[in-house]
């Protein structure tokens, strides 16, 4: 069991599942259901249910309180994915605005640093959610990346951002100067032309050239996105060796909403289409191509 934490002005205690009836309170009001993976909750028979899943989870929670006696006001908890190092928070609407979150958070992350051994702490925060982005930049969250999720009870996806501090930074202070260990991946495609391949991506795919070496080119970097950071990005390289007619590896892009559309272009400018969109049944809307030399692209976002 996690210990109590005290701050200045609050309690954060394990949760239990007396606590269900207090955090109906707050899971029933839509707008602070807005961001959540849930629609606001109906009956506390559902909070319940929740508040049983995240203590049989592998996660650590905390309820957030004013007083040791208090209602609880909501949560501060980390997910327990070993592998992802991830926290969330959840605050009853009527206490927004006073700064319990921050002061929640700061404590979770002394706890998390020094008595769980984290080395660092992820938030994957929707990008609308402006409140809860301000607390993880006060605190001295960075942000780290973006992507794409859907929830079930929602007809579109939402932009994630994801936000992250280290144990030396949390502990230092610094927390501008460090480069990551790693900014991005970008496959090199073999391929007999590269001028020719990279003309290919513009003009048949929506790529945007970032550079070609050589006259001819040698090698190139393409992209397609709206920000350089962002998006797919492939390199191209020369190649004196025969390409296979179906190369044997693939390329898989996550993309936004509109798959489908995107599929009927690449049909309309003659791309050699691999397979039509379909739903997965990991979750996924997909369709595949393969390029100008063989290689197979697949386009997919959440269903």
């Amino acid at each position: 069991m996690h210990s109590t934490l005290r701050t200045e002005r609050l309690v954060l205690r394990p949760l239990a599942a007396a606590d269900a009836e207090d955090l109906f309170d707050a899971y029933r009001r839509p707008e602070a259901m807005l961001f959540m993976n849930d629609a606001a909750h109906t009956s506390a028979t559902e909070t319940r249910k929740m508040v049983d899943g995240m203590l049989d989870g592998p996660g650590t929670v905390w309820t957030v309180r004013t007083a040791e006696d208090g209602p609880a006001l909501g949560f501060v908890d980390y997910i327990g994915n070993a592998g992802v190092p991830g926290m969330g928070y959840f605050l009853h609407p009527d206490h927004w605005g006073n700064g319990y979150m921050s002061e929640a958070v700061r404590a979770a992350l002394d706890y998390g640093f020094d008595k769980m051994g984290l080395d660092r702490v992820e938030l994957w925060i929707s990008e609308e959610n402006r409140a809860s982005l301000r607390v993880a930049e006060r605190v001295g969250f960075r942000r780290r990346g973006r992507m794409r999720q859907k929830y079930h009870q929602d007809e579109t996806g939402h932009d994630k951002i994801t936000y992250g501090i280290t144990a030396e930074q949390w502990r230092t202070g610094r927390l501008a100067g460090n480069a990551q260990a790693a900014y991005s991946l970008a496959p090199i495609l073999a391929v007999p032309d590269v001028q020719g391949a990279a003309e290919y991506y513009c003009d048949k795919l929506g790529f945007t050239i970032g550079f070609l070496y050589g006259d001819p080119p040698t090698h190139g970097g393409i992209h397609r996105g709206e920000w350089t950071s962002e998006g797919a990005h492939i390199q191209l390289s020369l190649t004196d060796q025969p390409l296979p007619e179906k190369p044997p590896v693939g390329f898989y892009v996550f993309m936004g909403e509109d798959v489908d559309g995107l599929f009927k272009e690449y049909q309309a400018a003659g791309v050699q289409i691999e397979r039509e969109p379909t739903d997965e049944p990991w979750g996924m809307r997909e369709f595949a191509i393969r390029d100008c030399n063989g290689y197979l692209l697949r386009f997919g976002r959440p269903s």
